[in-house]
């Protein structure tokens, strides 16, 4: 018996079924790459982290670049001073149950067995990208790692609720 490669479908019998599964191509252009290009992150913002990737930078959150596939996890990042180590949490989106916020100063995130408060200012943004499920990772501020002032939103601490107080 001899390989003649894989199995194909009779296409008298059949039609042309794979023009179910491509794009239509218009003047025998190749159908477009994948990934997206807006899925990609590009130099400037990978130049942004230094080698143990923490980013140069402070943000309190990060957003998904390109919507092509939902978020599947959120980060919850914290710095313990004591240790010197981050730590932290990935949590399901889908298990994210509700967020409540109380002005822009308080956040909880209610993940059903898992219950996490967040406090610090500007969080009426984040309340929003929450929501619409585009939040990647959430960061605790830590003066040791980012000294200086802020500009704009900051989260000052993340405590699970019914654990020991995360907040510096």
């Amino acid at each position: 018996m001899t390989n003649q490669g894989p199995w194909e479908p009779d296409v008298n019998k059949m039609g042309n079924w794979r023009a179910m599964f491509e794009p239509p191509r218009r003047d025998g252009q190749p159908p477009p790459d994948a990934p997206a290009a807006a899925s990609i992150p590009d130099d400037a913002a990978m130049e942004d982290e230094s080698s143990d990737g923490v980013a140069r930078e402070y943000r309190p959150w990060l957003l998904q670049r390109g919507r092509s596939r939902p978020a599947m996890m959120l980060g919850l990042r914290r710095f313990d001073a004591r240790s010197g180590l981050w730590q932290g949490w990935g949590l399901p989106y889908p298990s994210l149950l509700a967020v409540e916020y109380v002005g822009d100063r308080m956040l909880s995130l209610d993940f059903g067995s898992r219950q996490f408060m967040i406090q610090g200012h500007g969080l009426s943004t984040l309340a929003r990208h929450l929501k619409q499920g585009i939040v990647t990772v959430i960061q605790e501020h830590a003066a040791s790692v980012w000294p200086g002032p802020t500009e704009g939103p900051v989260v000052t601490s993340i405590m699970k609720v019914g654990g020991e107080p995360t907040g510096q």
